[in-house]
Order: structure tokens, then sequence, then C-alpha cells
């Protein structure tokens, strides 16, 4: 009776919670990939904090990959995976779905834009070409009439001031007085002598002051737009009336519905950044650590102004029980800012 006895009691504690939450070598850790916390490859600053607390208390770690936080909270809640270390941000919002570690990095979102100097130097070029093509195209026009209407009233083999009666030399000296007297420069080597002449040469001098006077202000305004353009987004005051890009379920989604912006969701940092790069988005807000690392490998993208919203990052554990390795986890994180085994991780990815 004893035996069969002490086999229920066993039986029974097997079967309890309690005994469930016991570690037992190996534990299954949800991550999603988060550049420089988390690769695919099972590298990142999280991914090395956690193999190097696992190989402390003599856990095997198991990394089970999501695509969102929405997903690895869930496999946290659920029990499929025993925790999560891939950077999630504490709020108040998870703190009812879920536990937190004490926090293991501060951070923050910044704000991301593109940088192509190749696009936007052929972009300006485009558009002084536009300009300068425009405008030599209706002085080209003006002149080609003009020197003719003068050469036709004006020609004459008697005045050597006048325009010689052959075509190919009156017209080639009738283009030179239009050009000089447009200019304003005015030798005086070639002038017309009749009324009319002088008439319409007073029209075009004053039409060649509007037309300078054109162009420069057109080709300022050009330039001064292309600058505006390329330049105008220099941190988070400068999002109003503009699209967006953020992750969906983040922390950054969460952020900027407090702003005047058209917000753009996507799934992963992946989507976030083509988003970026293929024009759909003007800008995209994210945590710094994430952003900062990209700018830095893609030299089509750059992190603007200071970084805002203020964030620290912690383990997720499951709160509908004690997690046996929640005190595992909370020890071994400080332990490692301790020994110094954190700055050694953090310098490697930072």
């Amino acid at each position: 009776m004893k035996t069969i006895a002490l086999l229920i009691s066993i039986m029974v504690l097997i079967g309890s919670p309690l005994f469930a939450q016991v570690p037992l070598g190996s534990i299954r850790i949800a991550v999603k990939e988060f550049p420089p916390f988390v690769f695919k490859d099972e590298r990142g600053f999280c991914i090395d904090m956690a193999k190097a607390i696992c190989e402390r208390n003599g856990l095997i770690p198991e990394f089970v990959y999501y695509n969102s936080v929405q997903e690895v909270l869930k496999a946290v809640e659920s029990g499929d995976c025993d925790i999560n270390f891939s950077g999630l941000t504490i709020t108040a919002d998870r703190e009812k779905r879920v536990d937190f570690s004490h926090p293991f990095f501060d951070s923050g979102l910044v704000v991301a834009v593109t940088k192509d100097p190749e696009s936007r130097v052929h972009s300006l070029i485009l558009k002084i070409s536009k300009v300068i093509g425009f405008s030599l195209v209706i002085f080209a026009i003006g002149l080609t009439v003009v020197a003719h209407v003068i050469w036709l009233l004006e020609k004459s083999d008697k005045d050597p001031k006048s325009f010689p009666t052959e075509y190919r030399k009156g017209i080639v000296d009738a283009y030179w007085w239009a050009v000089v007297t447009m200019t304003t420069v005015g030798y005086g080597d070639k002038c017309p002598r009749k009324i009319i002449g002088r008439l319409i040469a007073s029209v075009w001098m004053i039409i060649g002051i509007i037309w300078f006077a054109a162009f420069t202000a057109t080709l300022t305004s050009s330039l001064t737009v292309s600058q505006i353009e390329h330049g105008e987004i220099k941190g988070l005051q400068d999002l109003s009336g503009k699209r967006v890009g953020v992750i969906k379920g983040t922390t950054s989604e969460d952020f900027m519905h407090y702003y005047d912006v058209t917000i753009m969701r996507t799934e992963t940092l992946d989507d976030l950044i083509r988003s970026l790069k293929s024009g759909a988005v003007d800008a995209v807000v994210y945590d710094a650590p994430a952003l900062m690392y990209k700018a830095k490998n893609d030299p089509s993208i750059r992190v603007v102004g200071e970084m805002f919203d203020e964030q620290k990052y912690g383990v997720v554990f499951p709160q509908n029980f004690q997690s046996p390795y929640e005190e595992i986890f909370d020890v071994g994180i400080l332990e490692m800012k301790r020994s110094g085994e954190y700055d050694k991780i953090y310098s490697k990815w930072f």
C-alpha cells in the first residue's frame, strides 16, 4: 500500500504546474529578426546574451523564430516558448499580458530617410538642363526673328555700319548685333540707322533685360526647390503631413498615432526598409539600434534628428505562473553587467 501511495503521489506531483516549471536542461526561446540584436542565423546581441546565461545555468537554448512582435508574445503566453529574448520594449500594455525581466538595454525611436547622392545630383542636373534648355530655345527663336528683321530693314552696302546685302554675310552680322545688343554690350560696329530699326533694337534690349532676369530667377528657384525636396525631413518635427512607415504592433506605431502623419504599416524590418527605398513612404520610425545598424551598412539610408521616446528592453516571461527562468535571467543579466561580460558583448555588436 505504501508503494502504491508513493507512486500516486509522484504522478500527482508530475502533473502539477509546480513540477512542470522546473528546468529540464533545454529552453525554448522565442525570437524575431531584429538586427543587430537577432539575426536569422542565430547571431546577435540578444543571442549572445541568452547563450551566455544558459551556459552558466546548464540550459540548452533552442531559438524559435517568429515574424512579428505579436507572434512572439503569443508564443510565450501560450507556452509554445518558455521566454522571449529579442529586444522587446517594456510597456504598460505588454505588462498586462506578460512579465518582464530587469531591463537589459536602453533604447528609443529615431527617424530614417533615404540618402541617395547619385539620384540627387542626377535630379539636379535634369532640372538645370530643363531650365537652360527651355531658355535657349526661346532665346534662339527670338534671336533668329530679330536678326532677320534687322537685316531686311537695315541691309546696305553703302554704309560700313549697316548690314551687307549678301545674305550669308549679312545675316551673320545681324546675329552678332542681336547678341551684343541683347546682352547690353553694344560694340557699335553694326547698328540700325532707320527709325523702325532703332525701335526694334530698343524693344529687343528691354526683352533682353527681362529674359536674363527671368532666366536667373527660374534657375535659382529650381536649385532652391531641389535642396528643399531632399533635405526637408531633419527629425521628428518635420514629419507633419508626411507618409511615415512603421512596423505593425510596435511601439513606433503607437507613438506615431499622436502625430499628424499618414501611417503606413509593414510586417517586418526588411519590408519597412523596402518601403522607404522604393519611395512608398517619406520616412520611417523605428527602434534606434536597428535603424542605426541598417544605416551603417546601407549608404542609401540615413538616420536624422535626435532619439526620442526613450525605451527599455526586457526578457519576456509568461504571466500565468511563476516561471523558473525569471530569476535565472534576472540574476544572469545583473551578473553579466557586474562581471564586464555584458560590455564585451555590447562592444562586439555596437
